[in-house]
């Protein structure tokens, strides 16, 4: 069965990676994994060594970013041509620039004016109202490039929080993709 992990956080998102790509993409090589997403924070800080990892490993670099947006939404976004990719960038000095030091200042209206050929996937918390209102703005800007992620988060009623996210993607036809927000290359 091919598998591919569209949410890896290396150690270039400070207090959140564990892992570096090297680490990452030897683990993904071992276990038989086709491809990895990597999404830093507000960053594309560690796709240089990704691709390297990529290279060495055989294992397929998806490149991707883990946008946190100042109403709380999360989005991964991933650029599907070179073009895309230069939007991103693009919209990530945007963010910079607001945001000074290690902070980055974007709202879904600066996404959408850097959309176009992007693919976004939803990260929500909860099957709430809050995540409702995420999902109809995310659908509206991306259409049939936005998706929903399943994650389990461990907590008491993860089943039923990924039924119920499952099911109101479902009501707004938005596709679901399952991911594991994966932090580091072994447990500690």
């Amino acid at each position: 069965m091919r598998y591919a992990e569209l949410q890896v956080t290396t150690h270039f998102s400070f207090l959140r990676g564990a892992s570096s790509a090297e680490e990452l993409f030897a683990t993904a090589a071992a276990l038989g994994i086709d491809a990895l997403g990597v999404v830093d924070r507000n960053s594309l800080a560690g796709i240089v060594r990704a691709w390297e990892a990529a290279k060495t490993t055989g294992v397929r670099l998806v490149v991707g970013c883990h946008l946190d947006l100042t109403d709380g939404m999360s989005l991964l976004v991933y650029p599907t041509d070179r073009l895309a990719y230069s939007r991103l960038t693009r919209l990530l000095t945007l963010g910079k620039s607001r945001g000074g030091k290690a902070k980055c200042v974007l709202d879904l209206a600066d996404v959408e004016a850097y959309s176009e050929g992007l693919i976004a996937i939803l990260i929500p918390d909860e099957a709430d109202d809050v995540y409702a209102g995420q999902l109809r703005k995310v659908a509206a800007v991306f259409g049939d490039r936005a998706y929903v992620s399943l994650c389990l988060r461990r907590r008491p009623n993860d089943r039923l929080r990924l039924h119920d996210l499952s099911n109101l993607a479902q009501r707004h036809k938005v596709k679901t993709v399952v991911t594991n927000d994966v932090l580091f290359h072994e447990p500690g």
